[in-house]
């Protein structure tokens, strides 16, 4: 027996007079939410990776000096130490083809100011950190282009593109308002705490036993170098920070450490500074690879005066 064609009209009368306006409700608080968010939360922290991303991509500020790096440039460069213009695009849990990302689009602007990076002893790798860095520019073609295989359909999809992030997002805004273990600086995010010495040479001995290469990748290599070459108005400093003296205890080839900063310095728009065996006090540590606020407060005042001396 059939459904009766009364039934499938009134089921369509209540479609289009409830489903309907209900549906399109509901897409409208979607979006409203989602620019509320983005603007209010997502761009409103100077710490978050997409605040970032979105700023070296859309920032025209010709005066700024950026600083580009891992976890080790967010935690250890302090720019209003630096000086006035510096801005922290550190992102923790990346390597260089985020670093060089970054790169490549500061030398897209016409600026002259110098450039900043923070080199990892361990070579240029691969490592994204958290997709979420990168959601809200995922239509921006280097942006799909850096995140290769793990860009999604549903970053194209408004306001579902960040479900499984939210809590990500707000919890990096509120780490940024409210700074209760960490100082917020232009970008920079700094460990205020302090571990016990106990708990630090634990740390130490983790260290110990544990063993350190030197290898770059030779795709990165050739990206980073042929950047400098092509740049040659815009100076590059590289700067290595300090590690806790404990790193290079079984460090296995740190000659080629050596020998790839001298290669950097063969380009005269190349400039080296290597604090990474700087004999710091255990205090300014929060790990064996990592300064706390007060290190990055020193090893920045030590840098501002390297890069004062290339003025003069």
């Amino acid at each position: 027996m059939g459904i009766p064609t009364s039934s499938i009209s009134n089921f369509k009368k209540f479609s289009l007079k409830i489903l309907r306006p209900y549906t399109a409700c509901a897409v409208v608080f979607g979006l409203a939410f989602q620019y509320f968010f983005e603007k209010k939360i997502i761009l409103n922290s100077q710490i978050n990776g997409s605040y970032k991303v979105n700023r070296i991509i859309n920032s025209e500020n010709t005066n700024e000096i950026p600083i580009f790096g891992s976890s080790r440039a967010e935690g250890s460069f302090v720019p209003s130490v630096l000086g006035s213009n510096y801005f922290n695009y550190g992102i923790s849990g990346t390597q260089d083809n985020v670093m060089l990302f970054f790169l490549k689009e500061e030398c897209k602007k016409n600026k002259t100011t110098p450039i900043l990076l923070n080199f990892d002893i361990d070579g240029l790798n691969y490592e994204l950190g958290d997709i979420a860095n990168y959601i809200y520019n995922a239509n921006y073609a280097p942006v799909k282009q850096l995140i290769g295989d793990k860009d999604e359909a549903i970053f194209r999809v408004p306001f579902v593109k960040y479900y499984g992030y939210y809590e990500y997002y707000l919890k990096m805004y509120l780490n940024n308002k409210i700074n209760l273990t960490k100082k917020t600086d232009n970008g920079a995010s700094l460990e205020l705490n302090k571990l016990t010495k106990s708990k630090f040479n634990e740390l130490v001995n983790q260290r110990l036993a544990t063993a350190a290469t030197f290898k770059n990748n030779p795709h990165l290599e050739s990206d980073f170098f042929n950047l400098i070459k092509s740049h040659s108005k815009r100076t590059f400093i590289i700067v290595i920070s300090p590690y806790h003296k404990s790193y290079f205890n079984q460090f296995k080839n740190y000659p080629d450490v050596t020998n790839f900063m001298t290669k950097i310095k063969t380009f005269a728009n190349a400039k080296v500074f290597d604090f990474s065996q700087v004999n710091y006090p255990d205090s300014l540590f929060i790990n064996t690879t990592h300064l706390n606020y007060a290190g990055a407060k020193q090893f920045s005042e030590e840098l501002k005066d390297s890069i004062m001396k290339l003025k003069n």
